[in-house]
C-alpha cells in the first residue's frame, strides 16, 4: 500500500499538471516585484494592494498615519499626486526566504536629487504582510565619490 501511495505521489508530482502548478507559483522576490512595479513605476498604489497586500498588512513606515494598507495607498497616491515628475528605480533586488529588500532611486522630479530608498517586505501565503523603509536624502556636497547607488 505505501509503495502504490508513493508512486501515486511521484506521479502527481512530475505529472504536466503538478509541474504547471509548481511554475506558476510566484516567488516572495516575484511578488514584491510585481506589486512595487504596479503601485509605484505605473503609479497604481491601491490597485497594486487590492492584488498583492494581505488584508491584515502592517505598514511599519513611520510616515504613514495608522499602519495599515489602506493608509499606505493614501500616503502613496498623494506622493504621485504632489511630484508630477516622479520616478522610482529598483537599483537592486535581494531575497532571504519570506523577506525582500529593494534598493531603490527615487527622484520626485528631473532636477531634484535622488533618494535612495531601502524597502523591506515580508511575503505570507503569497501577498505582501509587512512593509518597512529606510530613507536617505542624497547630500549636497558628499564627502565620499563612491555613489549611494
Amino acid at each position: 500500500m505505501k509503495a502504490w501511495i508513493f508512486a501515486l505521489a511521484a506521479a502527481v508530482s512530475t505529472s504536466p499538471a503538478g509541474i504547471a502548478a509548481a511554475a506558476t507559483t510566484p516567488t516572495p522576490k516575484e511578488i514584491v516585484l510585481a506589486f512595487y512595479k504596479l503601485a509605484l513605476m505605473d503609479y497604481k498604489p491601491k490597485e497594486a494592494f487590492a492584488k498583492y497586500a494581505a488584508p491584515d498588512f502592517v505598514e511599519h513606515s513611520p510616515d504613514t498615519t495608522g499602519g495599515t494598507a489602506q493608509s499606505t495607498v493614501a500616503f502613496l497616491s498623494d506622493v504621485i499626486r504632489k511630484s508630477p515628475q516622479r520616478k522610482w528605480e529598483i537599483v537592486r533586488a535581494i531575497a532571504e526566504g519570506d523577506m525582500v529588500f529593494l534598493h531603490v532611486r527615487f527622484s520626485r522630479g528631473k532636477d531634484t536629487a535622488p533618494i535612495a530608498v531601502g524597502e523591506i517586505f515580508r511575503v505570507a501565503n503569497g501577498r505582501l504582510a509587512e512593509h518597512w523603509d529606510i530613507i536617505e536624502h542624497a547630500p549636497a556636497h558628499p564627502t565620499n565619490r563612491n555613489s549611494m547607488f
